[in-house]
């Protein structure tokens, strides 16, 4: 009767203790394969697809819906898969562009023509009422431009119709002149920052608009002014999500909070100069002119909280710098490196033509675009 008895509990303990085991050794092996995976190094790349582009068209390009945006004064076209989605003519001298979500917007600086697209290649134009400073596109396609008279400036709202949702002053009298706008993915928050000259001397200030319920009773729809920035200039301002917004200065920089009024998640001041800034979804990169003569450039990687997840000191000199994943990405007219945030150099490679442009779409999956040809090569 004991023996059966053991026997029973024996084997109920077995059919629990034998699933958990293969349960762990899946984990173990899951976790295994992905550190496996995110420090995997790349030593050369194969040509999934390519296309080819005038190359006596001097154009810029951006990355887009995976794929790669070129454009230039005479029009603006989209490339992935190895094909040209669309392709549509737009004069503008100078034009300047902005991407988010599914959505293109392209405007002429110091006129008032505005032109927005979609990833199938739908356009609409928007007039301005006043010339164009500065512009931006939100995930569903909202439209914000900031804009001057000559002696006021604005804040103007369109939908992805064209339809004018929002048009105001921007600031308070005496506030400064506005040098760069972001808005966020829902386009229900807008940051802006202003150039003022205080007692003779430049000085930035911060300012956040709401245009939701919760800005419909204040004054031109600020809900937070930030003049913390003394001396400094802050000539970029970012959103990382829809909560979240980055103000970077020449000596400082700061991460802002946004629930219904704007807080100071993180801020702090550094002593070198800052050279570039570049984004994620979830980090925030910024490469200072090191004060070391033993290198050139220092990279630190920030996450949307403030908490310093990368250093690294180089000499390379970079024309480009963006993130994969939890990798920097840098490249030169030849040269091309790839680092985790562990430091593991993932992928070093010269390219035999001129990188005109280098886009990383993953860890392993790039756009790279020569002279008259852009191609999808995946690293292997």
């Amino acid at each position: 009767m004991n023996k059966k008895i053991y026997e029973s509990v024996f084997w109920r303990k077995r059919k629990i203790i034998i699933p958990c085991i293969i349960i762990l050794i899946v984990i173990i092996c899951s976790y295994v394969y992905v550190v496996r995976e995110k420090n995997k190094v790349f030593k050369s790349y194969k040509v999934k697809n390519k296309v080819e582009v005038d190359s006596k068209i001097q154009s810029k390009y951006q990355e887009f819906e995976g794929g790669i945006l070129r454009y230039s004064s005479d029009g603006i076209s989209f490339y992935k898969n190895g094909r040209e989605v669309f392709n549509k003519a737009v004069q503008m001298t100078s034009p300047v562009v902005d991407v988010r979500g599914s959505y293109i917007v392209m405007a002429e600086r110091k006129s008032t023509q505005i032109s927005l697209f979609d990833v199938k290649g739908n356009q609409v134009n928007v007039t301005a009422t006043h010339a164009i400073i500065d512009i931006t596109v939100s995930e569903n396609g909202v439209i914000a431009a900031i804009l001057d008279d000559g002696t006021a400036n604005y804040i103007e709202l369109y939908d992805k119709n064209g339809v004018k949702l929002v048009s105001g002053r921007t600031v308070l009298e005496g506030d400064g002149y506005p040098i760069s706008i972001a808005l966020s993915g829902d386009a229900t928050r807008l940051i802006a920052s202003y150039l003022a000259i205080s007692e003779g001397q430049a000085q930035s200030k911060v300012i956040f608009y709401n245009y939701s319920s919760v800005g419909e009773n204040e004054v031109d729809r600020i809900v937070g002014g930030f003049n913390q920035y003394k001396d400094s200039i802050v000539p970029e301002v970012n959103f990382i999500n829809n909560k979240t917004a980055v103000a970077v200065g020449d000596n400082m920089f700061t991460i802002y909070q946004i629930d219904e009024k704007p807080s100071i998640q993180y801020e702090q001041e550094f002593d070198g100069k800052v050279e570039t800034v570049f984004y994620s979804s979830q980090y925030i990169g910024i490469v200072f002119e090191s004060n070391d003569q033993s290198y050139a450039h220092v990279i630190k990687v920030y996450d949307k909280n403030g908490k310093k997840v990368y250093t690294k000191s180089t000499d390379f000199n970079y024309s480009d710098i963006s993130f994969a994943g939890e990798n920097i990405v840098m490249n030169d007219e030849r040269t091309c490196l790839m680092y985790s945030f562990q430091d593991k150099e993932r992928f070093n490679k010269t390219f035999e033509t001129k990188i005109v442009k280098l886009v990383p779409v993953s860890d392993r999956k790039f756009i790279f675009v020569s002279d008259n040809e852009i191609q999808e090569i995946e690293l292997k």
